[in-house]
């Protein structure tokens, strides 16, 4: 008895990858910290979840959350007005598990978060597979996309940037579902998954919007288009704004007005939030305009970017020939699937650009924008096809495969060695460009790290810590074990402090007590990451 070659090339394979994928994950979610948002994500979605629970549980028992209590939390605090839809998900599953203590919640949180990336994971890899029908081209993609140490590294808890990835490339998926064949079910579904974007992240707008600029290129090739296919049209449009409302629960209390109440504040923004850039200071909405480029340059993998550049131009060259040299009278905008596709991916990179650069606040990185990563990989992939594709000597094409492998094996190796710090990944080409340059642990994540090591090495019962950083000892405070919690007492105050951290994020202008600890304490230890200190534990001197 033997397996037939294709069920193994097309099942057995892939399985196996995601098998191991998944593996990774169940061995590494318990050992992150907790980002400074997590919490607040925690409870918004806690809040929401008591509400709909007792909508539909009407037992006395159940701790009920009224319309006025959603109302109270939302005017004091912007983040019980944003979607939750992953937060309501995971306090469900801590409920049915009967979980009371952060850290087993916190945990649940990483695992999801992690699956739902993995999920994501696997749409993508259908998608290369739609575009290239090679397995090779979907191997290579999705190891690109698994592997690259900041994504691989925030998938456990990055709850908003990766959580839309995801949802992004299901919104993709289905996009090209939609493009290709226009019936009731692929309206529907599309519909359904711009809601879930869109209640995970608004930018997915500029999604949508790219889905129906390019149906409006199929109306100008074909004037018959939309005499035919105008109730699929109307039927995405309203399968979309109906689920928008369904997973929005801040929508069902007032849903016009509380919808321009969110977008108004985002459009307002919050000004306090501040980057450390090129080794300047600036507010989140004085960024240089090539803020977001040059964090992509300097963090992705360099193949991924020679060959992006290749791809894109390729695909913006033969896009810019077809405008420029269609005949008026008969209008052909592609001429096959994976023409179609790749104009869809050039559009859907410049809008988002293009609005990324002229509109939005951006700090902390480029995480706002990891939802373009995948196109950027599609890109990178569009290049080596090209090139190969172009190229009669095999040991060349064999040559460039071995290079861009080797990066990959790099970046395997590079996690494993770091972990669970991917999440400070830069270039290694750009070295010496980046050193003490850019912000690193943003998130303070390696508080959690510092925190453990300081009650692992003190003899004392109870340990003093305070930060001179931005990010808060609290939060990580909720994701330690119960006898290492117990072992640390969170001060504010510098002269009571036994320890003091520093996760090197400032405000610009607060002062950071550098000199009083010069004089005060000594340094104990530092966390270094490819050379870079993300961390750093000062002793009180004896």
């Amino acid at each position: 008895m033997y397996l037939d070659k294709k069920i193994i090339k097309d099942y057995l394979v892939p399985s196996t990858i995601f098998l191991i994928f998944f593996v990774i994950g169940i061995e590494c979610y318990q050992d992150y910290g907790i980002s400074i948002d997590e919490n607040y994500h925690r409870e918004s979605g806690k809040l929401y979840y008591l509400f709909l629970k007792g909508i539909f549980l009407s037992s006395d028992l159940i701790q009920k959350v009224s319309i006025e209590d959603i109302k109270i939390a939302a005017d004091s605090d912007a983040a019980f007005m944003m979607p939750v839809i992953f937060d309501v998900i995971t306090e469900f599953f801590a409920d049915i598990l009967n979980l009371k203590d952060t850290q087993e919640i916190f945990f649940l949180r990483h695992l999801f978060n992690f699956i739902f990336f993995l999920i994501g994971c696997y749409f993508f890899y259908l998608i290369i597979l739609k575009i290239f029908n090679k397995q090779i081209y979907a191997y290579l993609g999705l190891l690109f996309l698994f592997f690259y140490p900041r994504i691989f590294g925030e998938s456990f808890y990055n709850n908003k940037d990766i959580i839309f990835l995801s949802s992004s490339i299901f919104l993709i998926f289905f996009s090209l579902k939609f493009l290709e064949k226009q019936s009731f079910f692929t309206a529907f579904t599309f519909g359904i998954f711009s809601a879930l974007a869109f209640d995970i992240r608004v930018m997915a707008l500029l999604l949508i919007f790219s889905v129906y600029f390019m149906f409006v290129l199929k109306i100008l090739d074909n004037k018959n288009f939309i005499s035919k296919n105008y109730k699929y049209l109307i039927t995405s449009v309203l399968t979309t704004i109906f689920f928008i409302f369904v997973f929005w629960p801040y929508l069902w209390i007032d849903p016009i007005n509380n919808l321009l109440n969110f977008f108004h504040v985002i459009k307002v923004g919050t000004p306090a939030i501040h980057n450390y850039y090129l080794g300047e200071y600036y507010y989140s909405k004085n960024v240089p305009w090539h803020f977001d480029i040059v964090w992509v340059l300097i963090t992705i993998p360099l193949s991924v970017t020679i060959f992006f550049i290749i791809g894109f131009s390729k695909t913006l060259l033969n896009g810019l020939n077809v405008f420029l040299t269609s005949d008026s009278k008969n209008h052909k905008f592609w001429n096959s699937k994976q023409e179609m596709y790749n104009y869809f991916f050039l559009l859907v990179f410049l809008i988002v650009l293009f609005a990324q650069i002229k509109f939005a606040v951006s700090y902390d990185a480029w995480r706002h924008l990891y939802f373009l990563y995948p196109i950027i990989v599609l890109f990178f992939l569009n290049g080596i096809f090209y090139i190969v594709s172009n190229l009669k000597n095999k040991k060349l094409i064999n040559f460039l495969y071995i290079l861009v492998l080797t990066e990959m094996l790099f970046l395997i190796h590079w996690n494993f060695k770091n972990h669970p710090h991917q999440y400070v990944f830069f270039n290694p080409f750009f070295k010496s460009f980046t050193s003490g340059k850019f912000e690193l642990d943003y998130w303070g994540l390696s508080n959690r790290s510092s925190l453990e090591f300081i009650a692992n090495h003190s003899k004392k019962d109870k340990n003093k810590v305070a930060t001179i950083s931005f990010t808060s000892l609290e939060n990580s405070l909720l994701i330690l074990d119960v006898k290492t919690r117990n072992k640390i007492l969170i001060v504010r105050d510098l002269n009571q402090a036994d320890f003091v951290i520093d996760n090197y994020r400032k405000k610009w202008d607060k002062v950071d007590g550098s000199e009083f600890l010069n004089t005060n304490f000594e340094k104990m230890f530092d966390l270094s990451i490819d050379d870079r200190i993300i961390n750093t534990i000062y002793k009180k001197r004896e």
